[in-house]
């Protein structure tokens, strides 16, 4: 008994002295209970919604304020009906509302009125959940109108001739009909690869650069070979050059398969320039090279580099980035982290120029991001990099 508790101490005590996987296995619970607690959630929140109303009457606006006191939106008003394309290229809105001229007077003459729906088809979950709940209030709305109508025809019979059955009040009330018309931008048949292609991108490349470079060069500081390819006549910088050479023309290979595979067998169209998506592609793949060398100046250990790589970037990748869930229905504190992911800047680029056909001008936030982080990766690389072992 005596040799079996020393042999769990030296197991405690193993466990013990590796902080960092000590550190990983303590808080891995938490990050995943926090991540699918408050990431993984089909319910949108915050959907940016543009208001065009012409009319401005009491019906418009008793429309509008219940779309504003619904916790899923955020009421934009729109000046014009020009601003429409304008607002969906610059990103800046994700649902758009338009009435219809004369909206309460069409209501009150021809009992019917229109209100059209107009979605940004990129993000199918947003346009298919924000349209389901426009379309409630918007029924809501009729539904009120409707019984009001028949409180207003019950106060207007006496109450003798209503008790006596002498006057139907249903027959006396004119129905009220509001016609939601929806349009999906960009993806009018909200396929949902339009939507699940560019996070493939930004997953796989990720994995493959950030992942794989680490572990490479961590491998040679385990096996004691970095030593000598330090020493050999070579700069230490083309040294790590050759080893990241291999994994982008990898890269390389699978973004040409991404783009055959998502035009011929899912039937996606490249709306923008391919040139534009290229060079974005090859962007970002530098900054998922740099991040893994990086990744490998600050670990010695080829399984410290799998976890960091693996939990630190593949679960934020898939949770955080808007590749599976909409990132303005998280806390405002995810939202940030989102922002401090290269994937979520490159996603977002991705869409914008493949789904919606919007030039490489209208991503210049995102690409000037992306040239950030390999600036900032690039630089602590060099920091940490140690030339001598």
């Amino acid at each position: 008994m005596r040799r079996f508790i020393s042999f769990v101490h030296k197991e405690f005590c193993h466990i013990l002295r590796d902080r960092r996987t000590l550190m990983i296995l303590l808080l891995m619970p938490v990050l995943l209970l926090i991540l699918f607690g408050f990431a993984l959630s089909t319910e949108i929140k915050n959907v940016r919604v543009g208001v065009y109303d012409p009319s401005m009457d009491a019906a418009t606006q008793r429309i509008v304020r219940q779309i504003d006191a619904s916790p899923h939106f955020n009421v934009l008003f729109l000046s014009s009906d020009g601003d429409i394309n304008v607002l969906f290229k610059n990103n800046t809105v994700d649902i758009v509302v338009v009435f219809g001229e004369h909206f309460y007077q069409r209501l009150l003459s021809d009992a019917e009125a229109e209100i059209q729906i107009i979605a940004d088809g990129s993000n199918t979950n947003v346009a298919m959940m924000g349209t389901v709940y426009l379309q409630n209030i918007i029924s809501s709305f009729q539904t009120g109108m409707l019984e009001e109508s028949m409180m207003n025809a019950v106060n207007s019979i006496s109450s003798e001739a209503a008790a006596a059955g002498e006057i139907n009040v249903t027959a006396s009330v004119t129905p009220i009909f509001v016609e939601a018309e929806s349009r999906m931008l960009y993806n009018p048949q909200l396929k949902s690869s339009f939507n699940f292609v560019p996070g493939v991108m930004g997953m796989i490349f990720m994995i493959i650069c950030a992942m794989m470079t680490s572990i490479s060069i961590v491998r040679e500081k385990q096996r004691g070979t970095m030593e000598v390819l330090l020493v050999s006549p070579v700069n230490p910088f083309l040294i790590i050059l050759a080893k990241t050479i291999p994994y982008f023309t990898v890269s390389l290979v699978n973004y040409v398969t991404i783009i055959v595979l998502a035009v011929t067998l899912l039937g996606m169209p490249i709306a923008g320039s391919l040139m534009s998506l290229t060079l974005v592609s090859l962007l970002y793949i530098l900054v998922s090279l740099t991040l893994g060398i990086l990744i490998s100046t600050v670990v010695s250990t080829q399984e410290v580099a799998i976890i960091i790589a693996g939990i630190v970037l593949m679960l934020p990748t898939m949770m955080l980035s808007g590749m599976l869930f909409p990132i303005q229905s998280m806390p405002m504190w995810l939202q940030w982290i989102s922002a401090c992911l290269p994937p979520t800047w490159y996603i977002d680029c991705v869409k914008s120029i493949m789904i919606s056909g919007l030039g490489i001008s209208f991503c210049l936030k995102q690409v000037l991001i992306l040239f950030g982080f390999e600036f900032l990766f690039a630089g602590l690389s060099l920091f940490t990099f140690k030339i001598r072992l």
